[in-house]
């Protein structure tokens, strides 16, 4: 087994230990995790040979791949990586990526879980620069998975503000701010979580210099909800506190719950409007719909 660190600075493991020193061999990396991405973990080879060797002509490029191929081989086994003269494949199961136990993670509910296993950006510090596709690729997926980091740091700061756990929900609202640090959603986090502390002064630094960054880089304004938390605390002599609140067990509070069948996502939609309602002393109406026997 094979396990991959692509969320933040990559690292690999072979059976829980160190890798050899050529698995380390950065196209050898990027063949590994583009291959465990790929649909059915199997491209063709000339699809992999255009991704990492397209600098090279075609006879020493493909050589380069079956070097690449054979160097997997050795760690994976014959029935870990299958090839034939058009494919490349990999077996399921021989290779684990961080990435997929995180969406898997924030798919169920474990918000815990999940922000374990936040490092940073996708493939941070894997760089090809004679690879251009790989590069392009990199940034695709990158993009695409950013959103959801910041959704499952930002859901996990509110749950521990939730618990009254002030100190460590900021501390997962930074992390969302160095992901994107014009991420509105963590600045408010933030806000609120210095309030609570009793730092309303601090809540407001935050929010004047994300103000001013905003104005700067994109000629842009807060949006209502952060400007109308920023007047609260300002108006407020004094902040409502919450309860320290310690949690019960390592699971996340929705999977405490009773399992929902295809309701996860909808259940975390009313939990936030309620969250909201709570926290900002706002009404907020939501409509359930569904045919008579759905489980409204």
């Amino acid at each position: 087994m094979i396990e991959c660190r692509t969320l933040g600075a990559w690292e690999l493991k072979v059976d829980g230990r160190a890798p050899p020193a050529d698995l380390r061999w950065r196209k050898n990396v990027a063949l590994l995790v583009y291959l465990a991405r790929s649909p059915k973990r199997t491209r063709t080879r000339d699809h992999l040979i255009g991704l990492l060797w397209a600098d090279k002509p075609e006879h020493p490029a493909r050589r380069s791949l079956n070097v690449a191929l054979s160097t997997l081989r050795q760690r994976l086994g014959k029935d870990g990586l299958g090839t034939d003269p058009d494919h490349v494949r990999l077996a399921p199961g021989v290779v684990e990526l961080d990435v997929e136990r995180f969406e898997y993670l924030a798919r169920v509910g474990d918000l815990k879980g999940a922000t374990e296993l936040v490092g940073g950006d996708f493939l941070a510090g894997l760089s090809l620069p004679d690879a251009p596709a790989f590069e392009d690729w990199v940034l695709s997926e990158r993009a695409a998975v950013k959103p959801h980091l910041l959704e499952v740091l930002v859901k996990r700061a509110s749950e521990l503000l939730d618990l009254g756990r002030a100190t460590e929900a900021e501390e997962f609202a930074v992390r969302a701010s160095r992901l994107d640090d014009l991420f509105e959603p963590a600045v408010r986090v933030r806000m609120r979580a210095r309030a609570i502390a009793g730092d309303r002064a601090g809540a407001l630094l935050l929010y004047d210099t994300f103000k001013a960054q905003l104005a700067e880089r994109l000629g842009a304004v807060p949006d209502r909800e952060t400007e109308a938390l920023a007047e609260r605390i300002r108006r407020a002599s004094t902040w409502p506190t919450v309860p320290t609140v310690q949690e019960e067990h390592p699971q996340s509070e929705p999977a405490r719950r009773a399992p929902l069948q295809d309701r996860v996502d909808a259940l975390e939609r009313l939990l936030g409007a309620w969250r909201a309602c709570r926290d900002e002393r706002r009404r907020s109406i939501m409509i359930i719909e569904g045919d008579p026997g759905m489980g409204k």
